[in-house]
């Protein structure tokens, strides 16, 4: 079967998709493609895997606090579209997985002109303007919440859970001895400040070691020294895309609420604080934490409640009992087959056009 993906913008897109390629490439027998942007995350983590072929296709997305930019972003997406007309008419999938968001748009029109089968993927509990708009254009609309608010109700539609690569679902079920800060792969400015300003309540917790994914909200050395000077025991990183081995050295985790973080912890069985972005679309990210803490498990805490944050902290570190607990109730959330499920629905897309 030969499969392509259509994927970019943020690490809560790409990995799931890579997870999806990576189970097809473990089957072997596929032609897998990536059509992404050339400077985005997507080409990074393609480059490293010869596997793919990588397709560059430059999109816009239309932002919300710029509609003066809206018309040559339009006219830039309609260049794009027949730019991904010209790559499929090359690579001849047999069905298009698109992960949303604007990357997305130009491959799903083009697929839908070629009559080429497109499954659509919400990772969220809340779909995206983008999503709502190319669920029109797909075969099947895959969800990675159970329900999800604002999918059109004649989209045909199939629960799967959010892909996760096999390395997170195999972490260790024993919690390690890091509290770990994660803003996704853009980065929290919120989450590092607030943990900065908590500063000299952390030192007060015993054994307490912090480590951070910064992306591009901060400079990782500036704020180590800054966490280091007020006496906390820290070391940060820019991005990490083997997050299974932090995961695997976490205790607790501090991070936001997007769809493909919490599927991660959830397979890695590691108790959360989600603390939601407040500008997130339509928020989804607190209906996402929402769901997630009323099924157990993961705990809540607002933006405004974030000087509440290191009370919270130094109760549950020194609660193992209670951090085991939530941890499992995290891993019962988990949907370690994700992947297979959204593999075995492209098979059957592909069948149905052969």
């Amino acid at each position: 079967m030969r499969v392509l993906v259509a994927a970019g913008g943020s690490g809560g897109h790409v990995f799931p998709a890579l997870a999806v390629l990576e189970e097809l490439h473990m089957e072997g027998g596929h032609s897998l493609g990536w059509i992404g942007h050339p400077q985005g995350l997507e080409a990074k983590v393609v480059e490293k895997r010869p596997w793919i072929e990588f397709f560059p296709l430059v999109s816009r997305g239309l932002p919300r606090d710029r509609p003066w930019s809206w018309p040559e972003a339009l006219l830039r997406n309609l260049r794009a579209v027949k730019e991904a007309r010209r790559i499929m008419q090359r690579f001849k999938p047999d069905v298009v997985l698109a992960m949303g968001g604007y990357p997305a748009v130009a491959p799903v029109l083009a697929a839908k002109t070629l009559g080429i089968p497109v499954a659509l993927h919400e990772q969220n509990a809340v779909m995206g303007l983008a999503n709502r708009f190319l669920s029109n254009f797909s075969d099947l609309v895959l969800l990675g919440f159970p329900q999800v608010e604002g999918c059109p109700r004649h989209a045909k539609t199939l629960f799967t859970g959010t892909p996760v690569r096999r390395e997170i679902a195999a972490i260790p079920r024993a919690l390690g001895e890091e509290f770990l800060v994660l803003g996704g792969s853009l980065g929290s400015k919120a989450l590092l400040e607030a943990v900065v300003g908590m500063a000299p309540k952390l030192t007060e917790i015993s054994d307490l070691k912090v480590r951070l994914v910064v992306g591009r909200a901060a400079d990782p050395t500036e704020i180590t020294r800054k966490l280091q000077k007020k006496g906390v025991h820290a070391e940060a990183h820019v991005f990490c895309e083997r997050v299974e081995e932090l995961l695997a050295r976490a205790r607790l985790v501090l991070t936001r609420a997007g769809g493909s973080t919490v599927a991660e912890l959830a397979c890695a069985g590691r108790p959360a604080i989600l603390v939601p972005w407040e500008g997130a679309a339509n928020g989804h990210q607190l209906r996402n934490a929402e769901f997630l803490h009323k099924t157990g498990g993961f705990l809540l805490v607002r933006e405004r409640e974030l000087s509440f944050l290191a009370d919270l902290i130094a109760v549950l570190w020194s609660d193992t009992q209670r951090l085991e607990r939530l941890g499992e109730a995290t891993r019962a959330q988990a949907r370690p087959d994700a992947a297979r499920l959204v593999v075995e629905a492209l098979k059957h897309l592909g069948k149905e056009r052969a």
